[in-house]
This record gives C-alpha cells, sequence and structure tokens, in this order.
C-alpha cells in the first residue's frame, strides 16, 4: 500500500476507534448526602439516637465503588463515595435523623443483643449495606441508567433489649434525553437512601420508643 494522506487519515482514525474501544477507567469521587423526599415529615418519637456501626457487606463489587457510567467515547466512571459506603449511608441516616429533631451520638454498637444494654439514646441504630451499585450508559441520543440499593437496618432499644431487624431494597431506573453527569449520580444514589431509610425508620422508632 502506498502512503499518502489518504492512508493517514485512515490508520488516524483506526487509532482513535481503537483507543475509544479500549476506553479509560477512572475513579470519581462523589458526596451523598440525605435529601428529603417526602415533603410532610413530623417530628419524631426519639430525641437522641445512638447511631452505631454500619458495614459494607455488598459481594462482587470493586471495593469503595458504588457505581459506573459508561460515556459515548468508551471512557468508564467508577463512583466512590469519599468517606466510604458504610459511612455514607450512614451519613444519611444521621441526616434523616437531624430532620426528624433528633441529636446524634457515635457509638460502636455493632447490632448484637449484648451490646445494647448502656448505650445512650432513645433507640440504636446499625446496619448492613448488601447491595448499591448503580449503571449509567451514554447513548447516542440520551442516558440510561438503572440502580439497585439493599440495607438491613438493625434498631434496638437500650431499655427493653428489644431488636427489630428490617430489609428494604431500592430499584429506580431512569431515562434522561442528556446524558447523565455526575452531580445526576450523586442526587440519584442521595434519592434512593433517604427513600429507603424514610420508608422504613419511622415505623421502627414508633415500635421501640413510641
Amino acid at each position: 500500500m502506498r502512503w499518502n494522506q489518504a492512508t493517514g487519515v485512515y490508520a488516524l482514525a483506526l487509532l482513535l476507534a481503537a483507543g475509544c474501544a479500549a476506553g479509560r477507567v477512572q475513579e470519581v469521587p462523589i458526596a451523598l448526602r440525605y435529601i428529603p423526599v417526602q415533603r410532610d415529615m413530623p417530628r419524631g418519637a426519639v430525641q437522641t439516637v445512638a447511631v452505631g456501626v454500619f458495614r459494607d457487606a455488598r459481594e462482587g463489587r470493586p471495593a469503595g465503588i458504588v457505581g459506573e457510567r459508561v460515556r459515548f467515547t468508551g471512557d468508564t466512571d467508577r463512583f466512590k463515595p469519599a468517606t466510604g459506603v458504610a459511612e455514607a449511608v450512614a451519613d444519611v441516616v444521621r441526616g434523616y435523623l437531624a430532620r426528624r429533631g433528633a441529636r446524634t451520638q457515635a457509638t460502636g454498637w455493632d447490632g448484637t443483643p449484648a451490646q445494647l444494654w448502656g448505650q445512650p439514646g432513645d433507640i440504636a441504630v446499625a446496619g448492613r449495606v448488601t447491595h448499591l451499585w448503580l449503571s449509567a450508559r451514554d447513548l447516542a441520543t440520551r442516558g440510561e441508567a438503572s440502580s439497585l440499593f439493599r440495607v438491613e437496618l438493625i434498631v434496638g432499644s437500650p431499655r427493653s433489649g428489644a431488636i427489630i431487624t428490617k430489609t428494604i431494597q431500592i430499584e429506580p431506573t431512569k431515562r434522561s434525553n442528556l446524558f447523565f453527569e455526575t452531580r445526576d449520580i450523586e442526587e440519584w444514589l442521595s434519592q434512593s437512601i433517604s427513600e429507603a431509610i424514610e420508608r422504613v425508620m419511622p415505623d421502627l422508632e414508633r415500635r421501640l420508643a413510641g
């Protein structure tokens, strides 16, 4: 083959295509927070809550990563909460409790009955994050994403010794006429976790401290 300008352009196009196909993988830090989903949230039945240990008990996922976005270029962004997965979920719980008018105190309670006695507050809460993952992809004219969040909340009464374990799962999906940006991912995951906490915590509060 004779080398000419057309050949050079063709070769450059092949190199670019190969680079796009391979794609880069980079970690993107995100900050998750409590975002109220229910508009009218009454004050809770508790005044002080001992927030214990939350664990990242997920399996089959990269450590500390909560989702991926495949860009139109073939690059992949992996989203990583700056405080870690377990602490990010615990922060959402703290934000929810603050909105309910409760004070929080950090403790080392791990959800076991033996450690419940002597914990401060009206109730104590710990948890296990068993699934937290978002998959997003940029298509030619739109973005598509889906996610799954599953958490096991362990809530106990230091006064009575009663413990209730509750698991809840949220699976939102979404299509957009625009590509998903990092701020969209942060809001998506924050709202999913917030919605799950809002669904189960009021009932647990009433049953243990009402």
